[in-house]
């Protein structure tokens, strides 16, 4: 049996398992970001590979949660570390869907803006990596990192007014409209998640300040 003193602060991996965790946010950002730019059957093979990447984010998560709830003593509060898992692996999630959408209502070539969203996206995950490494030394800079991520989001909410407007203009069949609408909305819902996910942050540092 453990003693007790192997459940101290200073022994805890909970912080490195978030680190794990998080780099998951990059990886599924710059597939989804390929998937936009590729044709049908490319498409196809990448989204298998993001699946991949969803199934493995998953499994991180778990080590997180297992490693929370196993510790006694922990370097912040046992539910904003529980809180803080989940938004990253909703950000994952979202990210899936996204590229699930392209795939499953065969979205054929997209607008500008999409590509702008897609990058918006790889740079809130970057953020968000930074930020949750930031966490162990409590680094003044983390505020930035989370600032950056609402910044993005108000940018991508923008974005997304411009193709929604743009797609109603287009007089698209009734289909055409159904589908690229679920497909715009599960990137603008992407980018929501990383604004929850910078929130989540934002609480955390702010009560241990």
């Amino acid at each position: 049996m453990a003693s007790f003193f192997s459940r101290t602060k200073s022994q805890h991996n909970v912080l490195p398992l978030l680190n794990e965790q998080a780099e998951h946010l990059v990886r599924a950002a710059k597939v989804l970001a390929k998937m936009v730019a590729a044709d049908s059957k490319t498409r196809t093979d990448m989204n298998t590979q993001l699946h991949e990447i969803e199934n493995s984010a998953d499994e991180a998560s778990h080590r997180v949660m297992q490693e929370v709830g196993s510790r006694f003593a922990l370097p912040f509060d046992r539910a904003d570390l529980l809180s803080l898992s989940c938004r990253i692996d909703d950000c994952v999630d979202a990210i899936d869907e996204a590229g699930d959408n392209l795939v499953l209502y065969r979205i054929g070539p997209v607008p500008a803006g999409v590509y702008e969203i897609a990058d918006i996206l790889i740079e809130c995950a970057e953020h968000a990596v930074h930020a949750i490494k930031k966490l162990k030394k409590s680094d003044p800079a983390l505020r930035t990192e989370w600032l950056q991520i609402h910044n993005l989001e108000n940018r991508a909410d923008g974005i997304y007014r411009e193709l929604i407007i743009e797609l109603f203009s287009s007089d698209p069949t009734p289909k055409a409209l159904l589908t690229s609408k679920i497909a715009l909305d599960s990137f603008e819902a992407a980018v929501d998640a990383f604004e929850q996910l910078a929130v989540a942050i934002e609480l955390l540092t702010l009560k241990e300040s």
